[in-house]
């Protein structure tokens, strides 16, 4: 599954949004039970929207690397579990993530889906336009940096 493009959307008055079909589509059976993972980046004021299986590789994949009975592990652990939730998708595709969420990420009114192979990233639309604005380099300039210039028109 390689999901990628932008959607906008608009949360409606009882704080619901609809889940773009093309996404919905591109997951296909990944949306286990009608249900997605929904994470605030630790990065960058936006939501990581994950399928179940690949919700679960990633909490299988933390949970490696950590042992609760390490206090510091265990206070990260603390922090992770209260930033994301699992939420269900209604046959009308129309989500909705709790408050408290959405309030970490300062998403409004007006939002972005952005396609990011395995997950999908929830921006409020002003906060990604900044983002993509503030990058310091091109495209272009990091594509050839961060893959050596191989790709399209070159290889």
């Amino acid at each position: 599954m390689e999901l990628s493009g932008e959607k906008y959307a608009t949360f409606d008055e009882k704080g619901r949004v609809v889940f773009p079909s093309d996404f919905k589509n591109g997951m296909g059976d990944a949306i286990s039970g009608g249900q997605l993972a929904v994470e605030v980046d630790a990065y960058v004021k936006c939501l990581n929207i994950y399928p179940m299986e690949e919700w679960e590789k990633r909490i299988a994949g933390i949970k490696a690397k950590l042992n609760p009975d390490i206090k510091e592990h265990a206070n990260f652990l603390d922090m992770f579990y209260r930033n994301f939730k699992i939420i269900t998708i209604p046959e009308n595709c129309r989500i909705n993530i709790p408050n408290n969420i959405l309030e970490k990420v300062k998403i409004k009114k007006e939002v972005v889906f952005v396609g990011q192979g395995s997950k999908i990233r929830l921006w409020d639309k002003e906060t990604y336009e900044k983002h993509i604005e503030a990058m310091s380099e091109s495209y272009e300039n990091m594509y050839a940096r961060l893959l050596g210039g191989a790709g399209a028109g070159g290889a």
